[in-house]
């Protein structure tokens, strides 16, 4: 799959659904069989036309389990929509 995503370079790009922590919280899960995402720094908004259409947080992967895991390389961006482009919170829908 790696390879079918791969944009030019190192830079890949993948499209998935948000996996929740807890189910009835709103933590997003970034677990992994060998580490763990760790977000650093604060989200970033993205602008189009002078409006907000989304979110970027960057993510550090770590090896191991927190808090004792090592620090590797590994950089990754999530994206997010925001605003009026955002899905619905499947919490609110009835």
């Amino acid at each position: 799959m790696a390879e079918t995503a791969e944009v030019g370079g190192k830079e890949w790009y993948f499209y998935s659904k948000r996996d929740r922590k807890y189910a009835t919280g709103l933590r997003t899960n970034r677990a992994t069989c060998s580490g763990y995402w760790k977000a650093t720094g604060k989200d970033r908004a993205i602008h189009s036309k002078g409006m907000v259409v989304g979110m970027r947080k960057t993510l550090v992967f770590y090896n191991g389990r927190a808090p004792k895991g090592t620090k590797s390389d590994w950089v990754m961006h999530e994206f997010r929509l925001d605003g009026p482009l955002s899905p619905p919170n499947p919490s609110t829908l009835k």
